[in-house]
């Protein structure tokens, strides 16, 4: 009896490592962006957003729609640079979300564009995305938030 509850108690453990050394390392966050929305204003919110480790940048707006419940997320991926070797990225993924002032998300949508790298001094790349926001519940304000993930960079002349 005490055998097969050592064995039982060790099994576990043997399964444990093998599911860390599974998981994957997910990429780096490369930008993390978020904007102050108010309900009632149809006016773009613009913003700004130098990407880590390179001269990238992203820059995009965010507007109200019409109907008062959607919003409207428009970025712009741009990489200029004087640099004579440059890298390409490779994006893994761009999130977007919306969420109240305390934190609570409401909506969100992953855009997973890893076939098409961000080049330097080449064309940029432009995405777009509706999504709900929170109910106005008596706020005035609710936050838009744009994650960005690198997954690899490649060599590149520019």
């Amino acid at each position: 009896m005490k055998r097969r509850f050592a064995v039982m108690t060790l099994l576990p453990l043997c399964f444990a490592s093998h599911l860390v050394i599974g998981q994957e390392q997910s990429p780096p966050l490369q930008a993390d962006v978020q904007v102050r929305v108010n309900h009632g204003d149809r006016r773009l919110v613009l913003f700004r957003a130098r990407l880590e480790g390179g001269e990238a940048t992203l820059r995009g707006t965010v507007q109200n729609l019409p109907g008062g419940e959607t919003v409207l997320v428009s970025l712009h991926f741009d990489y200029n640079g004087d640099d004579d070797i440059a890298l390409d990225e490779l994006i893994s993924q761009i999130v977007v979300s919306t969420s109240d002032k305390a934190g609570n998300e409401f909506s969100r949508i992953t855009v997973d564009p890893t076939t098409v790298p961000l080049n330097p001094n080449r064309a940029p790349l432009y995405y777009s995305a509706t999504l709900y926001h929170p109910p106005r519940n008596g706020r005035s304000l609710y936050i838009a938030r744009i994650r960005y993930l690198e997954i690899s960079r490649t060599g590149a002349v520019s």
